[in-house]
């Protein structure tokens, strides 16, 4: 099975799709209708799904255009960082997602960077990197073996295709500047 939000490739938010390979069994979503199937019951959202499937159509028809433009935003993200001094080190392997950023810094909170990004209008995300209650670090960065002292300060930058080189310098001279003032 493969399921697809289509807000995640440029699509209208609220709708998306399911691949089930045939032969393998489920069950009606909602009793009711015959839709897809008899597995669904309820309208089908009409323009929904023909502005996901324009969106996906597009970027599938840019996909390696849009991958180069995504590493090249990736590149110069983290060449501000390095070129600034900041200690930390990208997560992941090398062959990852294309535009998902996913750092640690050493001895910094990711969630006191996410909440002085956003008072600068600047959306990341700390992910699954600790539980806001307990700050233990997650299972996650513990499997990959993110070091202590690096692990809390875990936050993940997603570049999208319309993004510009400006948004990466003005986002890692955002996490630069507030690190050298704190």
């Amino acid at each position: 099975m493969l399921s697809a939000s289509a807000h995640k490739f440029n699509g209208p938010k609220g709708i998306g799709f399911i691949y089930i390979k045939s032969g393998t069994k489920i069950f009606p979503y909602a009793d009711g209708g015959a839709q897809e199937h008899g597995m669904r019951a309820g309208t089908e959202n009409i323009a929904s799904i023909v502005g996901m499937a324009a969106a996906l159509k597009k970027n599938c028809d840019h996909m390696d255009q849009t991958q180069n433009k995504l590493h090249q935003l990736e590149d110069k993200f983290l060449d501000v960082l390095k070129l600034s001094g900041i200690d930390f080190t990208r997560n992941g392997s090398a062959n990852h997602i294309p535009g998902n950023v996913n750092v640690s810094i050493r001895n910094v909170s990711g969630e006191m960077l996410l909440h002085r990004l956003d008072l600068k209008g600047i959306a990341i995300s700390t992910g699954s990197a600790c539980d806001s209650v307990n700050t233990q670090v997650s299972h996650v960065i513990q499997a990959i073996r993110v070091p202590k002292e690096y692990a809390h300060g875990t936050i993940r930058v997603s570049f999208g295709r319309d993004n510009e080189e400006s948004d990466a310098v003005e986002i890692a001279k955002a996490i630069v500047d507030i690190l050298k003032t704190k």
